[in-house]
């Protein structure tokens, strides 16, 4: 996707990368599913995200709620798959996660993009690439 259709930042308080990460997903699905998409794909850059949506978890995980809300929502009537991509190829998504610590606790939503991300962005629609170090051992 090439164009800016909106997007939000979530402070959840106290909590968890994980449980942070649940939250945005679940509140993306509930906002991408009332617009009325019908194919959606979410990129994680957490393979224990992607691990926790597509296979079962026991029902006493801490997290058993959120993770069932979620594939709830991924089950809806509608084409949704889940990924695992690096961090650098979801530059927006990792600002936009970042950006949500700093607010107030809940949802802001921008119907522009935040000038902030403008250049990641504009990187995105040029197709560039950022860089991923590696170690070689």
């Amino acid at each position: 996707m090439k164009e800016w259709l909106g997007g939000f930042a979530l402070n959840r308080g106290v909590g968890s990368v994980i449980d942070a990460e649940l939250w945005g997903i679940f509140v993306g699905l509930k906002i991408i599913w009332k617009a009325g998409f019908k194919k959606v794909i979410i990129e994680s850059d957490s393979q224990s995200i992607v691990a926790l949506l597509s296979n079962d978890s026991p029902t006493n995980n801490p997290l058993f709620s959120i993770i069932q809300a979620c594939r709830s929502l991924i089950n809806n009537e509608w084409s949704c798959n889940i990924h695992h991509v690096y961090r650098e190829s979801n530059r927006v998504a990792d600002y936009l996660a970042k950006m949500g610590q700093s607010l107030e606790p809940g949802i802001s939503f921008f119907k522009d993009p935040p000038p902030q991300i403008l250049v990641v962005l504009d990187d995105d629609r040029k197709g560039l690439a950022a860089a991923r170090l590696v170690p070689i051992c």
